[in-house]
């Protein structure tokens, strides 16, 4: 045998070990769950992270379970916000697939995988205020393009990183080191993220007034522009069709945000629905989706964007406290979120007074609901609201004094 073939027979025959060992470890301890194996360790499951790939990881909860009841769909206020444990389930099998940052082009892609891969019975599928009259596409932000969502592009390569890649084997020995530190992940093995790291000691108030004077998603948003953006209309039309015709229960439901996120003291005088075209628009698509026939239930479409007094928690007025019901102005407590599930699925409500929490929209309801929300809206900036606005908007003008 000559030099040179010795050599190759030993680098192939030492690359195969490798390959061979990152398969043995990949596929037992599963890191981001799309390679489940017989063989994948079950006592691992509490020390899988997926904060680093959550588009990966959550495609790896719908592989992972190979039968899924329901499952709770968007951005990171279901990630966050919504509990796929909640006990009004019953203990039926259900899945948080809401990625952190991740709008209706990511949210939609995830919920075709869902239905692609499982009979589910019932998706919540949440759409968040201004999406979709944002041009935003949160797909190259994150992983979409290296996750199962990503379809047939580039799956070979893909698949093969899951196997044995160097990132997979990373993340197996980091997964390993949680479990042997016994210390668990953000995100629990159906999907919410119940333990959000905290980043450094900043206050809630401090967050919310460096978020208003450094964001343009706190502006008020000019809801006389043209509010609908064609492809992400197109993409929940088709979304709702494609689960009448897999005869799955479609909830689309519009999420609340903190009353003084969109508020602004010069609309007491004539107060405006914020993102009312968009709100139409939803109920529009379900109600021409409900017109064609599908083996499925109609689609239902819920609205919780409003001025309940759950959504006008008062800004906390020092440093040590925090709002009851709100991470942020854009996020909601888990138990909101078991408020909105219980509204809509119609269990037993778990916080006083949440009887009249949303509403289910229809052609019938639709401008009551409207009148309310206006009347709503004056009365949080005529009471309670109108000193957290003239407090938001003296951090505007001082952040534009800056500039």
């Amino acid at each position: 045998m000559s030099a040179s073939r010795g050599y190759t027979i030993g680098l192939v025959s030492v690359v195969a070990a490798a390959c061979g060992i990152a398969l043995a470890v990949n596929t037992t301890v599963n890191p981001w769950r799309v390679t489940p194996m017989p063989w994948s360790s079950q006592k691992l499951d509490p020390y899988r992270d997926i904060s680093s790939q959550i588009r990966t990881g959550k495609a790896g909860i719908v592989r992972a379970n190979k039968t899924i009841n329901a499952a709770l769909v968007g951005s990171s206020r279901v990630a966050n916000g919504l509990d796929p444990e909640y006990s009004g389930w019953q203990g039926k099998t259900v899945v948080n697939l809401g990625c952190s940052g991740g709008f209706i082009y990511e949210s939609s892609a995830l919920a075709r995988y869902l239905l692609a891969e499982r009979k589910v019975d019932t998706i919540l599928f949440g759409v968040d205020p201004g999406d979709l009259s944002s041009l935003t596409d949160t797909r190259p932000l994150g992983d979409f393009a290296s996750s199962p969502l990503a379809g047939k592009q580039d799956r070979f390569n893909r698949e093969l990183r899951y196997l044995i890649g160097v990132s997979t084997f990373e993340a197996s020995a980091q997964t390993l080191k949680r479990y042997a530190s016994q210390e668990p992940t953000q995100y629990t093995p159906k999907g919410l993220r119940a333990r959000p790291k905290k980043k450094g000691q900043r206050s809630q108030l401090d967050f919310i007034q460096a978020r208003i004077q450094g964001e343009a998603e706190f502006d008020v948003p000019d809801t006389s522009r043209p509010a609908i953006t064609p492809a992400k209309a197109k993409l929940l039309e088709d979304l709702m069709r494609e689960a009448r015709a897999k005869n799955t229960r479609f909830i689309a439901f519009i999420h609340p945000t903190h009353a003084m996120m969109n508020a602004r003291a010069a609309d007491a005088a004539d107060p405006p629905v914020v993102f009312e075209a968009e709100r139409r628009a939803v109920l529009e698509t379900a109600t021409r989706v409900n017109a064609e026939t599908h083996p499925g239930p109609p689609i239902e479409v819920w609205d919780f964007c409003d001025y309940h007094p759950l959504n006008c928690d008062p800004l906390p007025q020092d440093r040590e406290s925090s709002m009851l019901h709100w991470g942020d102005l854009g996020h909601y407590s888990i138990e909101v979120g078991n408020l909105i599930q219980s509204r809509i699925m119609g269990w037993p409500l778990p916080i006083e007074g949440g009887e009249n929490y949303g509403t289910r929209l229809t052609p019938e309801t639709l401008e009551p609901w409207f009148e309310h929300v206006r009347q709503g809206y004056r009365a949080y900036l005529s009471g309670p609201g109108a000193a957290d606005v003239a407090r938001k908007e003296e951090w505007i003008q001082e952040a534009e004094a800056k500039k």
